[in-house]
């Protein structure tokens, strides 16, 4: 019995300690090219004083480069302190981490490629969220459960809706959502038709057929 009380007052006093408060930096996971602006930030649950902070090659552990070229700004909901941590003007591509205070930042690469395919990448997203045939499931969604309501004579009767994209994972579909969809995808092609791919047919599943993924 003297045992379970022991563990007791252990477990009650662990709980009544402070949490650790956390201080974390924030990177663009895809990476940076060399010669784009390359922006940090760090953030902390307490007031924090960073000064400068460092780069580190991931692969050797040593410190290529340390700056002083801190931002404070300020609060942002329960966060006490944040910084922008900006390193632009570090060119040379390698895989590095930042080190501000006691926070460390996730791996980064430094080089030319960092975007390469990530236009594509994003299509994968429109697929899983097709209305009708949906190239991930293999199967169809919407084929019966389509029906009129609120019209004064037509209530009840099956409505094909199949086409489009779903609004969210409960498989709802709107008309803005879809001609939205539609909108960006088509503008994004207009501007910038030399980043998109061909690797998917018109049904999503892999294999070329002469039209850019985005436009099939």
């Amino acid at each position: 019995m003297k045992s379970n009380y022991w563990l007791l007052t252990v477990i009650f006093a662990l709980v009544a300690l402070p949490g650790k408060a956390g201080e974390w930096i924030r990177i663009n996971q895809l990476g940076y090219l060399p010669q784009s602006v390359k922006v940090a930030v760090f953030m902390s649950e307490e007031g924090t004083n960073v000064e400068n902070y460092s780069l580190i090659d991931a692969f050797t552990g040593k410190v290529v480069r340390t700056f002083n070229t801190t931002k404070a700004t300020g609060k942002m909901g329960g966060i006490k302190s944040t910084y922008r941590l900006n390193f632009s003007d570090f060119t040379e591509p390698g895989t590095y981490y930042l080190k501000a205070g006691k926070a460390v930042s996730p791996r980064f690469p430094i080089n030319a490629q960092v975007y390469n395919g990530t236009a594509d990448y994003l299509l994968h997203y429109m697929g899983q969220q097709r209305c009708g045939y949906n190239p991930f499931l293999k199967d169809s969604c919407h084929v019966h459960d389509g029906y009129i309501v609120y019209h004064p004579t037509k209530t009840g009767q099956h409505i094909d809706v199949r086409g489009g994209w779903h609004d969210a994972t409960d498989y709802l579909q709107y008309t803005t959502t879809s001609a939205n969809a539609i909108y960006q995808m088509m503008f994004a092609y207009q501007e910038n038709p030399e980043s998109f791919g061909d690797a998917y047919d018109a049904a999503g599943h892999p294999g070329a057929n002469g039209i850019p993924d985005i436009v099939a």
